[in-house]
């Protein structure tokens, strides 16, 4: 069956960006269980950051639904979280957290010890094409990875500084691509692709208060960080359709909310699958 395009646009098929923002991206889920039940198989994706973890996922073939399962295992059935990085393999706590390094945990590390075990080990064996999305620090500016080894790209893409290790790749120093693309839908072909764009760095703006803690001053700078980035970039570009999931209330974070965060934009499905279907249809 030929990929779903918009009517009378010339365009052939649908690409999809999954924009960064931690616990938050996993807003993303609900969108790719609605593409599922709409029949609708992008021809290409893009990612940063988590939102780079999700598309990967969804290219190596498990669904929406696997991947709410997946996430669900990890993040709510916790001992599962712990086995994945210490139980099963009998990895040393060093091997993970290291104080010595200039950043306290090892992105390759983790992510080899979470992710599933039969994810492609290259971008070229994905059955969708793929688009990472990281910045180059020295460089000051973002890179598109496509191609080689997927696991390097992706911890790439998602070493947030202090928490995660940056990454050497091809003589690159690479931190999180949300510095400088955090939903990356012009990364996408938009001459050939109807394009959507999934943004989950929306903040709600608190009532004046308590003075927030370092924590939690470190990880609401880094959202406002890519909010703003987001909102300068809208107004001179902008995908065919943008989805913002109802995710402000949640923090940068709240890993451990993951239930609660997906029962909020259940909420928002029927909205999405009508916007998703109106841009296939529109003539």
């Amino acid at each position: 069956m030929p990929p779903a395009s918009p009517a009378g646009t010339g365009k052939e098929g649908l690409a999809l960006a999954l924009g960064g923002g931690a616990a938050k991206a996993f807003a993303h889920i609900p969108v790719l269980e609605v593409l599922d039940e709409l029949g609708v198989r992008p021809v290409q994706l893009a990612g940063t950051s988590m939102g780079s973890i999700l598309a990967s996922l969804f290219a190596a073939g498990m669904s929406g639904r696997d991947i709410r399962a997946y996430a669900i295992d990890l993040f709510v059935e916790r001992r599962a979280l712990l086995q994945k990085l210490f139980l099963d393999t009998g990895r040393p706590l060093s091997s993970l957290l290291d104080l010595t390094r200039p950043a306290i945990i090892d992105p390759v590390v983790l992510f080899q010890a979470v992710l599933p075990a039969d994810l492609p080990a290259t971008f070229e064996a994905l059955s969708i094409p793929v688009k990472i999305v990281a910045t180059d620090f020295h460089a000051q500016d973002d890179v598109v990875l496509d191609s080689g080894p997927l696991l390097p790209a992706i911890a790439a893409s998602s070493a947030l500084p202090v928490l995660l290790t940056p990454v050497r790749l091809d003589g690159r120093v690479l931190i999180d691509g949300g510095f400088t693309n955090p939903t990356p839908f012009d990364v996408l072909d938009a001459e050939r692709h109807a394009t959507v764009a999934v943004d989950v760095t929306g903040i709600d703006v608190p009532s004046a208060g308590e003075l927030p803690g370092a924590l939690e001053t470190w990880m609401g700078s880094f959202s406002i960080v890519l909010h703003a980035l987001v909102t300068e970039k809208l107004k001179s570009s902008r995908p065919d359709l943008l989805i913002s999931p109802p995710v402000g209330t949640f923090q940068t974070m709240d890993f451990f909310r993951l239930e609660e965060l997906l029962a909020t934009v259940d909420r928002t499905r029927d909205d999405m699958k009508r916007r998703i279907a109106a841009l296939l249809d529109a003539g």
